[in-house]
């Protein structure tokens, strides 16, 4: 390992990774490794050995774009919550550590929750596939968590200039 002079394996963890690839950052192994990951930090995949995160405090999220009526992904800060996810992989096999790459200012005055992706995404597919089911009162469909009226108009407006809808 690197404190006895040793070399550490340096690694990639992304979900568009061959299989077999993200195999070997997954698996353990004799030895220091450095995942280099996306938000696998945040997710439920154990990775073993992990002692230590270095969190940027960033993440890429998607976001509806109006100008262009799509939805990008663009570097946010992430909530507090998504920080205590992200520092709780830090040391869950032994004595872990977390370096955050933020201040102490920047993390207080980090949001608690992201907001939901039905408040930051496009609903045009939603709306489409809810028509097709026969849905035809939006406002009034139980959603889990009630989009705004102004996102669902929007999403009608664009089925509607792309001819997928004619109500």
């Amino acid at each position: 390992d690197l404190e006895r002079g040793g070399r550490a394996r340096v690694l990639e963890l992304y979900g568009d990774l061959p299989a077999e690839v993200q195999d070997l950052a997954l698996a353990r192994g004799a030895g220091c490794k450095i995942v280099l990951a996306t938000n696998v930090a945040e997710s439920s995949v154990p990775v073993p050995g992990v002692t230590a995160v270095v969190d940027m405090g960033l993440v890429r999220i998607l976001e509806h774009d109006p100008a262009v009526a799509l939805d990008r992904l663009r570097p946010k800060r992430i909530s507090a919550a998504a920080a205590e996810q992200r520092k709780g992989r830090a040391g869950r096999e032994a004595e872990g550590l977390c370096l955050r790459l933020f201040s102490l200012a920047e993390g207080r005055a980090l949001a608690p929750f992201e907001r939901p992706a039905i408040a930051r995404a496009d609903l045009t597919g939603a709306v489409l596939e809810l028509m097709a089911w026969g849905e035809r009162d939006l406002e009034r469909f139980p959603w889990f968590e009630r989009p705004s009226p102004a996102a669902l108009a929007a999403a009608l407006a664009l089925a509607r200039a792309l001819g997928a809808v004619d109500t």
